[in-house]
């Protein structure tokens, strides 16, 4: 009895999707902004683990500030969090209007013209709602690579969710130990779809090898750019970032290459992986508020 309290009213419990759920639809929407403010509140101290892991990486990501000013900042990423989670909401139950401008837009186009490509993000901003606004934009299917959730019904709910806002071009697929899902990916680039996958963090059971992320050794997945070896498929970097109330910036990055040389497969593996650190430090640098990766990524100092 004890267990099953626990898990639904833990931080990633699907209860507080579906609060979340209900106050979109009942709380009008000039109220939306204050419920916020004060759930992100709430979850700054109920979500202790999330709240250290986001000041641990700004210690890194911003070297030599106070741990004061990171506290705030702290406060500040959840609170960028909780709206991204409730725009995504918005944009499924109420089919909310976002706007959105385009940094790269030629670099977009190439993506959306692609035959087979895969897309690498990371934990930034609102992805969700990225996805299903490129999926209706450019009439695209994406298959979105996630991390298991720790709660089986918020995987559901999640799921659901995406497919719902994306008219049924989002489809998810979850980074297990299980081997069919590298050849699931391989399969759907070659046919010609667009897979995303967020490359700003390793899971426990997927492909990894080290790399140097703000000067730090850290450990990311090199599935993504096996996955553009194998294929020869290119690689587009691809955020978007919150600008202010029910506005948003695409932002996109010149395609990375895992191109087949005499040097065999593992440099060029390696030389991708460090082109997309370089362009993963550039878009966190300037935009650290937005990087919601709430687990420690680098190495405890």
């Amino acid at each position: 009895m004890f267990d099953l309290w626990r898990r639904r009213f833990a931080v990633r419990g699907v209860l507080w999707r579906h609060y979340l759920d209900f106050g979109l639809t009942n709380v009008p929407f000039y109220l939306q902004p204050v419920m916020i403010f004060f759930w992100t509140i709430f979850f700054f101290f109920l979500a202790a683990p999330a709240r250290r892991a986001i000041l641990s990486n700004l210690r890194v990501v911003l070297p030599g500030s106070s741990p004061l000013l990171n506290l705030g900042r702290a406060w500040l990423t959840l609170y960028n969090f909780a709206w991204a989670i409730s725009d995504a909401a918005n944009d499924r139950l109420a089919q909310t209007e976002f706007a959105y401008e385009v940094e790269g837009a030629e670099f977009l186009d190439q993506l959306a013209a692609a035959h087979g490509a895969v897309l690498l993000t990371a934990h930034m901003g609102n992805y969700d709602l990225g996805a299903a606004i490129f999926a209706r934009r450019f009439q695209r299917e994406i298959r979105m690579v996630r991390a298991p959730e720790s709660d089986e019904q918020t995987a559901q709910h999640l799921d659901a969710s995406l497919e719902r806002a994306g008219a049924g071009a989002v489809k998810v697929a979850y980074n297990t130990s299980s081997m069919a899902l590298p050849f699931e990916l391989l399969n759907a680039i070659r046919q010609g779809e667009i897979v995303s996958i967020q490359g700003d963090r390793a899971v426990e059971h997927g492909s990894q090898r080290a790399a140097q992320l703000f000067g730090q050794v850290v450990r990311l997945p090199d599935g993504p750019f096996m996955l553009a070896f194998v294929t020869q498929a290119p690689i587009f970097p691809l955020f978007i970032v919150r600008t202010s109330y029910h506005r948003y910036k695409i932002i996109a990055r010149a395609p990375i290459h895992g191109l087949r040389t005499e040097r065999g497969r593992e440099p060029a593996i390696e030389e991708a992986m460090r082109a997309w650190c370089r362009t993963l430090e550039s878009v966190i640098a300037a935009h650290w508020s937005q990087w919601f990766s709430l687990v420690p990524i680098f190495p405890a100092r």
